[in-house]
């Protein structure tokens, strides 16, 4: 079992300031009348782009684990703006393209690892999200009041294909999508979307005027996660993060095709390949049920996932042996013991408990997050 932090990833959509209760205060002093830095996720887990360091203050968890013996990785994730809308490959694609770019040098590096990557998303503040597709009728009535070159989008939602819609749309003209972007919150409500779904819209062209990707995101359906609420995305979905708070679990990889709203690499051909639009993203409420020794427990196992999550509050609860665990102290400390070891945990720390150790019981005052592998 290593007590390790979290890794802090300083991406531009990132809350400033956003994660310091997590990682145990500003790290440096913010002088008077300044902003601090944007702060966008926490990393827990061995991916060699963002490894865990031991809480120690020497070294990582590379260190002393390989990747195979930390299949999970858990994120606290803090978004002040939208994320792009990204597709995650699945496994045959992933291994496929990684293997392809790895042994020819002229290709472009679009992939970290050769894994699929699939992901759920548990608020720990309520949390506006774009994930999978919106009903196309819909979708074809709020291209058709954007008008113009979006209309055609409408034409082929209409016919039946998402993939070619979402093509055209990001070839719409520069000149033509500052004129367009901007339409598309008032369109939305003149066509019906609701008004989370509005505001949402209203946030992402606010965010990226002039981004093709704002046409796109009106494919995609919305939903706002109340606080404990989860949605899983299975790799081939399509999905943005727009603005919130909240620990994301997955598989430990970090691959991400993207289809705008970002400054980085659009990779539509690569994206749209494994784009799945027969999948549909598993959203999971987060009702507490009472736990035996006191406290609530809330239990999410989605369906064909790798991995199951346990978010425990003010209470013990059991992870039994036979999996790498993770355990993440979200709020107060968080007691964690196996095997006559035990350590404490303060905000913001986790433990990596890898497979072949025993049972493990977590206690806390606070919120604690367990991230469990799970066999497929």
């Amino acid at each position: 079992m290593h007590r390790i932090a979290g890794y802090l990833q300083n991406y531009a959509w990132g809350i400033p300031g956003g994660l310091a209760a997590w990682r145990g205060g500003s790290d440096e002093a913010v002088p008077a009348g300044t902003t601090p830095a944007p702060e966008a996720e926490l990393w827990y887990g061995a991916h060699v782009n963002g490894p865990s360091p031991l809480a120690s203050g020497s070294g990582s968890l590379t260190d002393l684990v390989t990747a195979q013996d930390a299949p999970v990785l858990v994120k606290l994730l803090a978004a002040a703006r939208p994320l792009s809308i990204q597709i995650h490959p699945p496994s045959d694609q992933a291994a496929r393209n990684f293997a392809a770019q790895e042994a020819d040098p002229s290709l472009p590096k679009l992939l970290a690892d050769g894994l699929a990557k699939t992901e759920m998303l548990i608020a720990v503040r309520p949390f506006s999200v774009l994930q999978g597709m919106r009903d196309p009728k819909l979708a074809a009535a709020i291209l058709r009041k954007v008008g113009g070159s979006a209309q055609g989008g409408a034409d082929l939602l209409d016919a039946g294909d998402p993939k070619g819609a979402i093509r055209l749309l990001l070839a719409v003209d520069p000149a033509e999508l500052s004129e367009l972007t901007p339409k598309v919150a008032a369109a939305a409500a003149a066509a019906g979307l609701g008004t989370a779904g509005v505001e949402a819209l209203a946030t992402v062209a606010g965010n990226y005027p002039g981004d093709a990707g704002v046409l796109v995101a009106v494919l995609m359906d919305q939903r706002v996660l109340a606080e404990g609420d989860a949605v899983y995305v299975p790799a081939g979905v399509v999905h943005a993060y727009v603005s919130g708070t909240g620990v994301e679990v997955m598989t430990a990889s970090d691959n991400v095709l993207r289809l705008g709203l970002t400054p980085k690499t659009i990779a539509v051909d690569e994206a749209l390949d494994a784009l799945d639009p027969s999948l549909t993203p598993q959203p999971m409420s987060g009702e507490p049920t009472p736990l035996p020794s006191g406290g609530t427990h809330r239990h999410y196992a989605p369906a064909g996932a790798p991995f199951i999550v346990d978010w425990i509050g003010d209470g013990s609860f059991t992870a039994i042996a036979g999996d790498y665990r993770l355990v993440l102290a979200v709020s107060s400390s968080v007691t964690v013991a196996t095997g006559g070891t035990e350590i404490v945990l303060s905000q913001g720390q986790a433990a990596a408990v890898l497979a072949d150790e025993g049972d493990v019981l977590v206690t806390t005052t606070g919120a604690a997050v367990i991230a469990r592998s799970a066999a497929q």
